[in-house]
């Protein structure tokens, strides 16, 4: 079964899980956001505890894809800092893994994501597909692709793109003067759109999407407007091939301070904690 529609939760509503010792990121805690049973590709924030290590020569079976959100991770000798990504392809080989101080990291995985000791088979790791660090705090952003929400207060961040398949991965940082507009259309992707808000806020219909909110949104569905009056930064991937947009004929109203009415599977939905403290930042 593919991933369901999920639209959209705030991730401190989601509780911790222990990783044991079979997992590939034994003794760190990990925030499973969605999942896929099919494929066994997840979304999902690893906590890396201060001292943590794994010395093991090894290699995952599925490509990695990581944003750190706080703390150091060090892999290989390549220490990733709060705002660094990278992208690992399957049998990328490890030498060792630490965080001395801690670390959240928002990580994707691909596939079953099983820890395998010892060197990877040949043929399996595409070196092609590599994006070892983006430093993203401190490169040269670009300006939204689209035109119909080029602005001078929207500026974008292109990540990867997959050389097979086109699936993308960018940032967007909007200011308060982005998208403020009363009206706007709706919009349709062929592919599907994740999203997890870094900073900032986004109304949209179904909510407040506030630091720390997710969505994984299928195909083909029509959603927005979106407004912002605080600005927002946010991680953006599209599954699929690479994104593109239809825009509705019409405009509706940006619907400012909607309740909450998320899309959300019957089962993430009953292990959501009714309260949780929003000022924790994910």
């Amino acid at each position: 079964m593919p991933r369901p529609h999920i639209e959209f939760i705030q991730c401190q509503a989601v509780a911790w899980r222990a990783m044991g010792e079979d997992t590939a990121r034994p003794g760190a805690e990990a925030k499973p956001l969605s999942f896929d049973e099919s494929s066994k590709a997840v979304t999902t924030i690893l906590r890396y505890p201060a001292g943590w290590t794994l010395a093991q020569d090894h290699y995952v079976d599925s490509d990695e894809e990581l944003f750190v959100l706080s703390g150091a991770l060090t892999i290989n000798g390549t220490t990733y800092e709060d705002g660094d990504y990278a992208y690992l392809p399957a049998g990328f080989q490890r030498s060792s893994m630490t965080s001395t101080t801690g670390a959240d990291v928002m990580t994707f995985f691909e596939g079953a994501h099983q820890r395998v000791e010892g060197s990877a088979p040949s043929g399996l790791y595409n070196r092609d597909k590599l994006v070892e660090r983006i430093p993203t705090k401190s490169v040269t952003w670009g300006s939204a692709t689209d035109p119909k929400v080029a602005a001078p207060g929207v500026k974008r961040l292109g990540l990867r793109q997959d050389p097979d398949t086109g699936d993308t991965t960018w940032m967007l940082d909007v200011d308060e003067t982005g998208m403020t507009g009363e009206v706007n259309r709706l919009e349709t992707h062929p592919v599907v759109e994740e999203v997890f808000l870094l900073s900032g806020e986004f109304h949209m219909p179904m909510g407040v999407l506030k630091k720390g909110a997710y969505f994984w949104r299928p195909p083909g569905i029509p959603h927005g407007p979106v407004g912002t009056n605080t600005g927002a930064l946010g991680l953006f991937r599209c599954k699929g091939g690479p994104l593109t947009t239809e825009w509705s004929d019409e405009a509706h109203p940006v619907q400012w301070d909607a309740p909450y009415k998320p899309y959300l599977p019957d089962e993430l939905a009953a292990g959501l904690a009714p309260d949780y403290d929003p000022s924790l930042p994910y």
